[in-house]
């Protein structure tokens, strides 16, 4: 299991601890400080952080080693994540009260285009997202929330999946859970960046995807859907062949295999995969 499992899952997947999601989390005055400050500095004014991240990101600056370590140490006391398949969302909405939907500010980073793709998660009254009415780049429109039931959430999430969209799990001050953001390699600024510049600001998924070769008949449509350049075309013999420590378990290539030759294995049971979390 990652890291945070041990700290903050009591020996079991630690986004499936309610406690995690608990008012009495969110209410810590730390806490609250950084959530009110990420959104009224992240994304009311202008969102100048993600606006920078995304230069850099594109124009391939190198980062040096030692901003990067001390960057991911931040990351996971703040703001980190950890990409989850669609079934464990399945799990963590049961135990949630409060689903607000809310705009992707990766992709408006990007592009300056609205894709409501990120969903706020509580135990509770969302208070963090209360101030987002107010302003979002002078767009009221844009700032609208909506508030979901959990079979809403769970069915507009599993929609994105079909768009070959990986699913992440966010804190805002570890461990409180926020957020899952649904987004992709285009846009996504944590996965350009623990994969680019290599500087993980997210654990990968408590499974590793594999393939049947028996199933597989080569179509290659999980090859093109992959985010994370863990799949290969081999030929006709063994087509297929998924990098184990390349992987990160999102299982997005299952969606898009018409021959279902395609499952998820619990990382801590494959001898490859159960070294890799980052």
């Amino acid at each position: 299991m990652c890291e945070f499992c041990t700290q903050h899952g009591e020996g079991k997947k630690w986004y499936v601890n309610a406690s995690n999601y608990s008012n009495d989390l969110l209410n810590e005055l730390e806490r609250r400080r950084f959530i009110s400050h990420f959104y009224h500095e992240t994304i009311e004014k202008g969102n100048k952080s993600l606006s920078l991240l995304e230069k850099i990101l594109r124009r391939r600056i190198f980062i040096p080693a030692a901003i990067r370590s001390r960057h991911v140490k931040q990351s996971k006391i703040y703001h980190f994540g950890q990409i989850i398949p669609l079934e464990e969302i399945e799990k963590i909405l049961k135990i949630t009260n409060t689903i607000v939907r809310v705009n992707c500010g990766c992709r408006w980073a990007a592009e300056k285009k609205e894709s409501r793709t990120c969903f706020g998660l509580s135990m509770g009254v969302p208070h963090w997202f209360e101030s987002l009415d107010l302003d979002f780049f002078g767009n009221p429109e844009v700032a609208r929330l909506e508030t979901l039931t959990r079979e809403e959430a769970y069915k507009a999430m599993a929609e994105t999946e079909q768009r070959g969209m990986v699913h992440s799990l966010w804190t805002f001050v570890t461990p409180f859970i926020g957020a899952i953001c649904n987004c992709d390699k285009r846009y996504c600024l944590a996965m350009r960046c623990s994969i680019g510049q290599k500087m993980p600001v997210m654990f990968r998924a408590e499974y590793v995807a594999v393939v049947a070769d028996d199933s597989c008949k080569g179509c290659k449509a999980c090859v093109e859907k992959c985010s994370f350049q863990a799949i290969r075309y081999n030929g006709k013999k063994t087509p297929i062949s998924i990098d184990a420590a390349k992987c990160y378990g999102c299982g997005v290539c299952r969606a898009f295999c018409p021959e279902n030759a395609i499952s998820l294995l619990e990382r801590e049971k494959h001898p490859i995969a159960n070294q890799f979390w980052m």
